[in-house]
């Protein structure tokens, strides 16, 4: 949504729930419709950013202060993407979803306005599978972790240990009990035991976590 609501009128219609909606228009003149409680707080606005005549951007406040942002990108009339903030307007969290359902989530772990962490649903199956972690705040990714059998564990991992944008650790749980059993590490030596704590199957020191 762009612009600020603006309305020629102070008080808005009354709404079915007790609360009001307020029809208005912003800067830009996208339609906007500001929802209010009986207490006159909002608490939800949407606006039709194309013209449509269909809302494709919705935000509503949190209760600790922060609010949350739906998009509906591709005017499909189901949300694609929502954006978290806090209560500082610093956006901690973005949801994406495809066919209503979620499939992919990008967080700010540190709170330093950047996104460090990538959890996503790779197969579709409803569970996220694959974990990247950018653990050392210059915006790629050097950590992987992968589900690859579904079982609702992470089995493969990989690690970049001196982010150069090679992966020097790798790490597989051969036999599901939650325990890596083989890693090879930046010299080509195998055991038992990992020497990074991400151990980690594939990592990417290069690609960037994208909000």
């Amino acid at each position: 949504m762009s612009g600020n609501p603006s309305t020629s009128s102070s008080t808005p219609p009354s709404a079915p729930n007790g609360g009001r909606v307020l029809h208005t228009t912003d800067s830009a003149g996208n339609h906007v419709d500001v929802h209010y409680d009986e207490d006159g707080n909002v608490i939800l606005v949407e606006a039709d950013t194309d013209g449509d005549g269909r809302a494709d951007t919705a935000a509503a406040p949190t209760a600790d202060g922060g609010s949350v942002v739906a998009t509906d990108d591709d005017r499909d009339g189901t949300v694609d993407r929502v954006v978290h903030y806090d209560a500082s307007g610093d956006r901690t969290r973005v949801d994406h979803y495809e066919d209503g359902r979620l499939v992919a989530q990008t967080l700010d772990t540190d709170g330093d306005g950047r996104a460090d962490t990538l959890l996503e649903d790779a197969d579709r199956d409803g569970s996220p599978d694959t974990l990247s972690v950018d653990s050392n705040a210059d915006g790629r990714i050097d950590a992987v972790a992968v589900d690859t059998d579904a079982d609702g564990r992470y089995d493969t991992f990989a690690v970049d240990t001196d982010h150069d944008g090679s992966v020097d650790v790798l790490g597989r749980d051969l036999d599901g009990d939650g325990r890596i059993d083989v890693f090879i590490d930046e010299d080509g030596a195998y055991g038992s035991e990992p020497s990074d704590p991400y151990s980690g199957g594939h990592a990417h020191g290069h690609d960037d976590i994208d909000v």
